[in-house]
């Protein structure tokens, strides 16, 4: 261990909803320094070097989502306790949980969030958290195996539990060693471990999260060795180190599936689990602890069946955001068609193989999506340009989003193009910029590109769309007469409501869509609205709506005054 600067009374014996968030961001940064590590590392129960990067993706989608609610509660003049900010955490990560590893994580999260108090998280909540992870783990997961995060996890918790001091420094710092130590056995506890002369993968992913909880209270990080040295290459020609591919450590099966599941319950998660028992292995189904309607549950199994395995649950809920990975032959290994590109950064829409592109107006929503990883083409007044700027994109695979920018001519004459060129394209269904956010949301980039088509679109086709738009003249609509300049809140085609103020429509429009039910509200404004009608608008629709999320972004300038997306 590092020496302390200070003396231990010093320092903080608690931490507030500022604490945690600088705890999770460090967790982010310091899973994007190791991933390369963790990665290497990652030979059970599938040598497909993806652990590091799995982590990283679950522990970015549980921070941005705990910044949400952060910047939501202050735009409300309030101030988020520590259990607000643990719970978005938790159901961040469930949301967003990528791979094995993943899953586990988004437990050990949402243990947090149940555990902690209103303000504070305290050495009580901690040990109490790090219990809890243990019983959500074991519950959710079909075949726990010793030797893997799972021993890592319960050691830490069983450290915790074994100090009795009242301050959070100690109760971390217990954590963190007796989780270092359960890491250096599990490289004799696994043969797969033990062959490659390595420790667990997802064990090393949970230290750094450990190590990182005790760096924020005592400002060092502790001591550890180095998990992975790269071995010489002169020292042995066997591809039998970490990395490896080869089958005999895989676990016999094909596929990595992954979705999620709505509208269920704890009861029927318990059937899924049982009924993917039958179809494959390494099951987990983990909830994010919500209930009823908004409560959501991460699956994931290992078969060769991916049919099966979805459907399984399709009299349990409702299936969406489906990823599946080809473990024997993920996307990626592959020799590349094209130029080499960075894969540094594993958000989705990793410029690589497959590209995104976005067709959408220049500024803010730009911006929307080139944050999420898309190319953005701007289409301009009448879409002359889109094609030549999307066949200037370099990919080996497009996948092209629309966004209701282009005319059915437009888009038949740029599939025209695509099929004149090398390598593959989808044009995807998204008549809407927010129907295109929803698509993006789910990139993955891992599968193969049908399926990531069809999961893309599926996301959009399940995102119900709106916007309003100024009348540029006195007509006739379906809902009565509206004169030049009001503005017409337009579902899918047909107007539905004519109002003048721009929050007044906006709020309507939001009544209007959720009156046939919804979980998510995506609100994009435009230049018409300031910080203040900006900020009246979500807290209204938030006051009217408080079981449903909502998030709102700037849209500037556009033929459309607001967007409005219902999933």
């Amino acid at each position: 261990m590092t020496q302390e600067s200070t003396h231990v009374e010093d320092r903080p014996s608690t931490l507030d909803a500022h604490g945690l968030l600088t705890w999770a961001r460090r967790c982010v940064e310091q899973l994007a320094a190791r991933r390369e590590e963790i990665n290497a590392l990652n030979v059970f129960p599938v040598p497909d070097s993806d652990t590091g990067t799995n982590l990283l993706y679950t522990m970015r989608a549980a921070v941005d989502r705990a910044e949400g609610e952060d910047a939501w509660i202050a735009e409300g003049g309030g101030t988020a306790g520590a259990r607000e900010i643990a719970v978005a955490l938790g159901h961040g990560a469930v949301h967003g949980a990528r791979g094995n590893s993943g899953v586990i994580l988004s437990q050990v999260l949402r243990a947090v969030g149940e555990a902690a108090t209103f303000t504070v998280v305290d050495a009580s909540t901690y040990r109490r958290a790090l219990r809890t992870a243990v019983t959500l783990v074991d519950h959710a997961l079909s075949d726990p195996v010793e030797g893997t995060i799972v021993t890592v996890l319960r050691e830490a918790a069983a450290g915790a539990g074994r100090s009795s001091s009242s301050s959070l420094i100690e109760v971390a710092r217990a954590a963190a060693d007796a989780g270092a130590d359960a890491l250096d056995r599990t490289t004799s506890q696994l043969p797969a471990l033990t062959r490659a002369g390595v420790v667990d993968a997802g064990g090393r992913g949970l230290l750094v999260l450990l190590d990182a909880m005790v760096e924020v209270l005592v400002g060092e990080t502790p001591d550890r060795p180095d998990y992975y040295i790269p071995p010489d290459p002169a020292a042995s020609a066997a591809p039998s180190g970490p990395g490896s591919t080869d089958q005999d450590e895989a676990d016999g099966t094909r596929y990595e599936v992954m979705y999620s599941l709505t509208h269920s319950d704890d009861a029927r998660a318990d059937e899924l689990r049982t009924a993917l028992r039958m179809v494959g292995d390494s099951v987990g189904v983990v909830g994010d602890g919500g209930s009823g309607a908004n409560a959501r549950w991460a699956v994931h199994v290992h078969s060769d069946d991916i049919g099966a395995a979805i459907e399984a649950a399709l009299p349990l809920g409702r299936v969406t955001e489906i990823r599946v990975t080809d473990m024997l032959d993920p996307v990626g290994t592959r020799p590349a068609r094209g130029p080499a590109h960075d894969t540094a950064d594993p958000r989705p829409g990793d410029p690589g193989l497959r590209r995104v592109v976005a067709i959408v107006p220049g500024g803010p929503l730009a911006e929307l999506f080139s944050e999420a990883g898309a190319d953005t083409v701007d289409p301009g007044d009448r879409g002359e340009g889109v094609i030549d700027e999307v066949l200037a994109v370099d990919a080996d695979e497009l996948l092209v989003l629309p966004n209701g920018e282009l005319s059915r001519d437009q888009i038949g004459a740029l599939d025209a193009a695509l099929r004149d060129v090398d390598g593959h394209a989808l044009i995807l269904p998204t008549n809407s910029v927010v129907q295109g956010l929803a698509a993006l949301a789910v990139h993955d980039p891992t599968t193969t590109l049908s399926l990531d088509g069809f999961s893309m679109a599926d996301a959009a086709s399940g995102t119900r769309h709106a916007h309003l738009v100024r009348a540029q003249q006195d007509a006739l609509t379906l809902v009565g007469r509206c004169a030049a300049g009001d503005l017409l809140g337009v579902v899918g085609h047909d107007v539905a409501l004519i109002e003048q103020d721009a929050v007044d429509a906006v709020c309507a429009l939001v009544d209007r869509m959720l009156s046939s039910g919804g979980e998510l509200v995506t609100v994009l404004l435009g230049d018409d609205y300031d910080a203040a009608a900006t900020e009246s608008a979500l807290a209204r629709i938030r006051s009217r709506h408080p079981d449903i999320e909502v998030v709102g972004y700037e849209a500037g300038p556009g033929r459309a005054v607001a967007h409005v997306g219902v999933e």
